[in-house]
């Protein structure tokens, strides 16, 4: 037997109505039939209820001072009446559905008030109660925007906003609305969203956008006026998935496109670290102005105002850029930026909320509603060079510059043709002026130009001035700083829209030098220096390199060329094998780390040995880029461990190092599937390049013999079976075996040892 249950639609009869507050009465008929092995779907005639997206609601907030658009869904040909009643008004407007049964009534511009009731009729009324009309704002980006007030239910890195139990205790205000648009990734756009507007008390302010919730919080008390806040922002995401244009759009489609043309005041947006961590860089200014352009053509009202904030400092070296892209913004009409440098915390989730909420509104208030005040920290205007000093002019000093509990100026470099330095800096009225010994004739100046930077120069209302550099970016040099006999530079800009010029002998470049095309062929030691200009005329600092052309030199009792040997192993393996129990299958020197000695695509093992000569002590990063596996050792103590099989992935790691020559051990395995192999480093005045290492030529087998001398003068003709601490153990031809102390030895023997220890080849653990 089947149960079939068929049901009238349910049809809502409107049977009173008094001071605009309607009652239902609900006619449901429920049939319930035993039918054998029978499905009987009965659908009776009735007519579509007349609906609206749920951004309209109870608490709702509609935007003062422009027309308003409300639409929804209703039958076909269906007429509708739209009222909106309070004690200071009474609109009232028809409509009827289209042949698809979707209507839409602009409403005449408001002022602020209420509370209102709007209600909407056609063959069913459906109605909100406790209308506003006021300020009106779309919170979008990523997790900084998401992050709510209070905890986060999953999520237990997030700790609230800092004091937030003592923030929830004053978040009562009914003139703070907030509807939270649920998290909903679709591909192609939607038409309705799920959420509810709400009053903002201590629960419902817990879970909403900490950054929106205290850029509301101004504005209600700087206007009185009713705010309400439109949330829509995912951690985690890529801006182009919330432009409408940019071919995967999951985000803009399910949670900003059924939103809009909801009528706002303008938009808050904190995004940014997923693009940076991505590897955008001055790119990110072309996909922020498009997603700005596409909201504000989609949405119809205008260039309304779109304000952002700049990530905080901590999130990668080259950050700098990514401030810089963001700045540019600037360029578009409508549009603020709030500095994060002085926030302090995590770098990635600051917890200080209330302060890029509170900067956001400055903006808000000063641009949108007329408030005097300063909202924006001092940004670079222009320089002057004078003498040996430059004179920075900023703009939004206000009534003047100051530095952070009065301590000396930091962050700022110069530089005369190419290398920053460390610069004094003193403020001098609305100015401040830099200067160097180290450059007696400055040309480029720059603040906070590190990914660390926390600058301490801000105006008197205490914001930050925000980083920023004269000059463009200098390109990156690529290419083998150390060969045998030839080597390629690559020269490779990291702005577009300019041309590098470049020298390779020894002058500075300039616009009549050569226009760099391709890659360039060196077989002599070269240096080239290089310039970016950009086709607005700024020009970049000096990046230079040199190309040497490598001699033999001597390590110890040793010959070395530039190169590295390996040894050749095949097997089948979940990870690196243990090298000291494989089988060597043949044996070589390479000029560097590559895979071409392989005989084999998938299943084999390399193991690379190699000396670094270190000229300046410092801290030195090694990384390695392998799929599969790979670890780097330096005198034998494991620096990057990239181990296991996986897809291509960079790994790094940091060690000290002294000056002299240090052993490099770089073991590698390839699984199956695709097989890489680089290997980088940098340290002190060295970017980040390939490892140039050097090696000897032929091998020196262990059971050569040796003549070694004590410091008394007497010889022994043996070889060396082990070394362990401060003693060598030895053996003559004849079979007898010695342990001497290596200090009673000669200074070249005792250097020899140490040698022969160091080359001894450690497996990585």
């Amino acid at each position: 037997m089947i149960l079939i249950c068929a049901q009238y639609k349910q049809n809502f009869i409107q049977i009173h109505q008094d001071k605009g507050v309607a009652i239902y009465m609900k006619s449901t008929v429920l049939i319930l039939l035993f039918i054998p092995l029978l499905l009987i779907i009965v659908n009776f005639p009735a007519s579509a209820d007349v609906r609206l997206p749920r951004i309209f609601g109870d608490h709702m907030v509609l935007q003062r001072g422009i027309k308003l658009p409300v639409w929804g869904w209703a039958e076909a040909g269906e007429r509708l009446t739209l009222t909106l009643k309070g004690e200071d008004l009474n609109v009232n407007a028809e409509v009827t559905a289209n042949g698809t049964g979707q209507w839409k009534i602009d409403l005449p511009v408001l002022k602020a008030g209420g509370p209102y009731v709007m209600t909407v009729t056609g063959n069913n009324s459906v109605i909100f109660n406790n209308v506003m009309a006021g300020e009106v704002w779309l919170c979008s980006g990523q997790s900084n925007m998401e992050v709510p007030v209070g905890l986060m239910n999953g999520a237990a890195w997030w700790k609230g906003v800092l004091n937030y139990e003592k923030e929830l205790e004053s978040a009562n205000n009914p003139k703070l609305r907030l509807f939270n648009v649920a998290t909903t990734w679709k591909q192609s756009p939607i038409q309705d969203v799920n959420g509810t507007w709400a009053l903002s008390s201590s629960e419902t302010a817990a879970g909403f956008s900490g950054t929106g919730f205290f850029f509301g919080k101004k504005l209600v008390k700087d206007l009185d006026v009713t705010v309400g806040l439109i949330e829509a922002a995912v951690g985690g995401m890529p801006i182009e998935q919330f432009s409408p244009h940019s071919g995967q759009a999951f985000w803009y489609n399910g949670m900003i496109a059924p939103v809009i043309p909801y009528g706002i005041r303008g938009a808050i947006w904190y995004q940014g670290e997923t693009n940076f961590w991505a590897g955008d860089r001055a790119n990110y200014f072309d996909k922020q102005k498009a997603l700005i352009d596409s909201w504000r053509q989609i949405w119809k009202q205008g260039d309304f105002p779109f304000y952002l904030v700049q990530l905080a400092p901590g999130l990668g070296e080259n950050l700098p850029l990514f401030w810089e892209a963001q700045a540019r913004t600037l360029s578009i009409k409508n549009t603020g930026i709030v500095s994060t440098n002085d926030i302090g915390g995590d770098p990635v989730h600051p917890r200080d909320k209330r302060g890029v909420g509170e900067r956001l509104a400055l903006w808000a208030l000063a641009k949108d509603y007329g408030r005097d005040g300063s909202f924006s920290g001092p940004t670079f205007e222009s320089m002057n060079v004078e003498g040996h000093m430059i004179r920075v002019n900023f703009d939004h000093v206000g009534s003047g510059l100051k530095t952070r509990n009065n301590e000396p100026i930091s962050g700022f470099e110069i530089s005369g043709d190419g290398k920053f330095y460390p610069a004094k800096a003193v403020i001098d009225g609305k100015t401040v002026l830099v200067a160097s010994k180290k450059v007696p004739k400055p040309a480029l100046v720059r603040l906070g130009w590190n990914h660390l930077s926390n600058t301490n120069l801000q105006n008197n209302d205490g914001l930050p001035a925000f980083p920023f550099r004269t000059g463009s970016s200098a390109p990156e040099i690529g290419g083998k700083r150390l060969f045998s006999n030839s080597s390629t530079i690559n020269l490779k800009p990291i702005e577009s829209n300019g041309k590098i010029h470049y020298s390779l002998d020894g002058s500075l470049p300039d616009k009549k030098s050569p226009i760099y095309a391709n890659p360039i062929e060196v077989r002599q030691t070269t240096t080239i220096r290089a310039r970016f200009y950009r086709d607005d005329g700024v020009v970049s600092s000096v990046a230079e390199s040199t190309f040497s052309k490598a001699e033999p030199r001597k390590y110890g009792v040793r010959m070395l060329n530039l190169g590295v040997s390996y040894k050749y192993y095949e097997g089948s393996w979940p990870a690196l094998p243990d090298f000291g129990n494989l089988k060597v299958l043949k044996t070589g020197v390479s000029n560097d780390f590559n895979l071409t000695m392989a005989d084999k695509t998938d299943g084999y093992a390399l193991a690379f040995t190699g000396y670094l000569d270190v000229k300046e002590p410092g801290l030195y990063t090694f990384q390695t880029t392998s799929d599969d596996g790979s670890a780097l050792l330096v005198d034998r103590q494991l620096i990057v461990d990239n181990n296991g099989i996986h897809a291509p992935i960079t790994k790094s790691g940091e060690v000290e190092l002294r000056k002299g020559w240090r052993k490099i051990e770089v073991f590698y395995f390839e699984g199956g599937g695709g097989e890489t192999l680089n290997v980088k480093y940098k340290g002190p005045n060295i970017s980040l390049q390939e490892l140039p290492c050097w090696c000897e030529q032929e091998s020196v087998t262990d059971d050569q013999m040796r003549v070694f001398t004590n410091k008394s003068g007497t010889k022994i003709k043996a070889k060396i079976v082990a070394v362990s601490d401060d003693k060598v153990k030895l053996i003559r031809d004849d079979s007898k075996k010695f342990i001497v102390l290596i200090n009673s030895l000669s200074e070249e023997d005792q250097e020899y040892l140490r040698d022969w220890a160091t080359n001894e080849t450690v497996e990585p653990k």
